[in-house]
């Protein structure tokens, strides 16, 4: 379900919300809810007093990750009193759609469902920064690692890229191609990363032994072994012209 922000951005929800929604008969007439992504998950179950657990198993969910309150909207005053409040409070502001106060249970599962999707964009956008905040403390490992050691971490990230392209993982794929990148940054431009990085993403088997020359070739420029390094840059030339790329 498509939520429409009028303030913030689905990509990066606050996790509070004033949701609101138009009467559909009244256009005029303005009633809002609260939607509130929870940063800590709760089991439910667990404040259940026992003596009502049987009745109310499988009346409600067993995580509870977020909630709108009241559940059924409540009018308000106007549509500027929410846009003040939502900049006072610096929350998002939601446009729900319209409503029918005469179909309650109708109501009522539309601000689940939209609930329900406001916690789930939340919940992406904190997952999404969470590589963002490793790759800063990967980066401070780089800066300190010698250059022999930044070619052992490359190695095992072509074997994550490798891992995600034959796997057709697009999101894994991404990642590892992030922290590469993020690496690339501590390595000498000589090493060709970005070619490397673009064999490695080849799904087919020949993908993996021309990302193996790269890296091949990325130790033997580190140890100043030329002699060994034409040998390697002769067989990635023949492999690409065989695989036209």
């Amino acid at each position: 379900m498509e939520l429409y922000f009028e303030r913030g951005a689905k990509e990066t929800p606050k996790g509070h919300a004033l949701v609101y929604f138009r009467q559909r008969y009244n256009p005029e007439e303005v009633s809002a809810t609260y939607f509130i992504a929870l940063p800590v998950r709760v089991d439910v179950s667990k404040y259940i007093p026992p003596m009502f657990a049987p009745q109310m198993r499988g009346m409600v969910s067993q995580e509870l990750s977020g909630f709108a309150f009241p559940p059924m909207p409540e009018v308000v005053e106007s549509l500027a009193q929410l846009q003040r409040l939502a900049e006072t409070r610096d929350d998002d502001l939601i446009d729900g759609g319209t409503s029918d106060p005469s179909d309650p249970m109708e109501l009522l599962q539309l601000v689940n469902e939209l609930q329900q999707e406001y916690t789930r964009l939340w919940q992406e956008s904190q997952e999404a920064q969470a590589p963002t905040e490793a790759s800063t403390v990967n980066e401070f490992l780089y800066e300190l690692m010698g250059e022999r050691d930044r070619l052992g971490e490359l190695s095992k990230l072509v074997g994550k890229l490798r891992f995600a392209a034959e796997g057709s993982d697009s999101r894994l794929v991404q990642e590892a191609r992030e922290e590469i990148l993020a690496l690339a940054r501590y390595l000498p431009e000589r090493y060709r990363i970005p070619r490397l990085i673009k064999t490695a993403e080849m799904p087919a088997a020949a993908g993996g032994l021309l990302a193996q020359l790269y890296l091949e070739r990325c130790y033997r420029l580190c140890e100043e072994d030329y002699r060994r390094l034409q040998e390697v840059e002769v067989e990635i030339q023949r492999m690409e012209e065989g695989l036209g790329t």
